[in-house]
């Protein structure tokens, strides 16, 4: 699952183009599609739904959980030794979440 939310310079312009909100949607979707598409040819056997939904990560995410045997969070990994390790989307999934949380660091 990606969250996205749209720009705020986008706000009126949406009242004149309601299928603006349509079109960003697919280039995410589409960019999500992109990052995924080498895990997916790796792990074969795994069953990848892909969703993308317009709202804050966090409650996006913990809402998506509720049936879930996982939920798998990124992090940026920190070349600096001090400072907080987790994001406020990570540190509200493993508070939130019915699901056992896993954080995963990555570039």
């Amino acid at each position: 699952m990606h969250s996205w939310s749209q720009p705020a310079a986008y706000g009126y312009a949406a009242i004149m183009d309601p299928g603006i909100g349509v079109e960003l949607e697919q280039r995410v979707a589409e960019g999500l599609a992109d990052m995924i598409r080498p895990w997916r040819s790796r792990f074969t056997e795994v069953t990848v739904t892909e969703k993308t939904v317009n709202g804050p990560a966090a409650a996006e995410l913990i809402h998506a959980s509720e049936d879930a045997a996982l939920l798998v969070v990124g992090r940026r990994s920190r070349g600096i030794p001090t400072g907080p390790r987790l994001g406020h989307v990570a540190q509200a999934a493993i508070h939130h979440s019915g699901a056992p949380v896993a954080v995963v660091p990555h570039q």
